[in-house]
């Protein structure tokens, strides 16, 4: 494997992992935060007239640091491990017939899927009533506020599923890198390697 080919590829693992990580942590700090700060029964100063509960908002709001985050890194990590694939496979010559490689191609394909239904379409709307189910609560409006968490709380399961599916397919994707790469240092030159 050529320099060039090997620093690519290291860039394009380390975007994977990067990513990977990313969302492996933002889900376990939303699983630690919630519970915590419902325990501790968290009040938000300037809420006196929301009777919901404030807890909620102030591990929201950690919450929606971690995964606004989380969608930026998915963004450039997704952005870089496209390009690095496509410059190993165009530039560097890397199969795009082996079985190894189009695997890896179509979970990378799927994960950019993923992250743009969560950036372009899942996102924004979950955003939306979420900054509205705050606002809301913060001058004590509380029909509106459990109505925005509401629509909110009925979005939640599909961004978990999507979130979850981007960490399989990225890990997806490590896994047939690997393999896709795996005999290209000791193959030679001119030699068809089907693995």
């Amino acid at each position: 494997m050529r320099t060039g080919q090997k620093v690519c590829e290291s860039v394009h693992f380390a975007a994977l992992a990067v990513w990977l990580g990313s969302l492996v942590m933002a889900g376990a700090v939303a699983a630690q935060v919630f519970p915590q700060l419902k325990a501790l029964d968290a009040r938000v100063p300037d809420h006196e007239g929301f009777t919901g509960e404030q807890w909620l908002i102030v591990a929201g709001r950690v919450g929606d640091m971690v995964f606004q985050t989380t969608d930026i890194i998915q963004f450039l990590a997704v952005l870089i491990a496209t390009i690095t694939l496509g410059v190993s496979i165009r530039v560097f010559g890397l199969s795009a017939r082996r079985i190894s490689t189009l695997l890896r191609s179509a979970a990378l394909g799927a994960g950019l899927l993923l992250v743009a239904y969560q950036l372009l379409l899942l996102g924004p709307s979950m955003q939306q009533d979420l900054k509205a189910y705050w606002a809301a609560a913060q001058v004590g409006d509380n029909a509106t506020a459990q109505i925005h968490r509401e629509a909110f709380d009925a979005r939640h399961p599909q961004a978990t599923r999507a979130l979850a599916g981007s960490a399989l397919v990225v890990l997806l994707t490590l896994v047939s890198g690997v393999w896709s790469i795996a005999g290209v240092s000791a193959k030679p030159e001119s030699g068809a390697d089907q693995g």
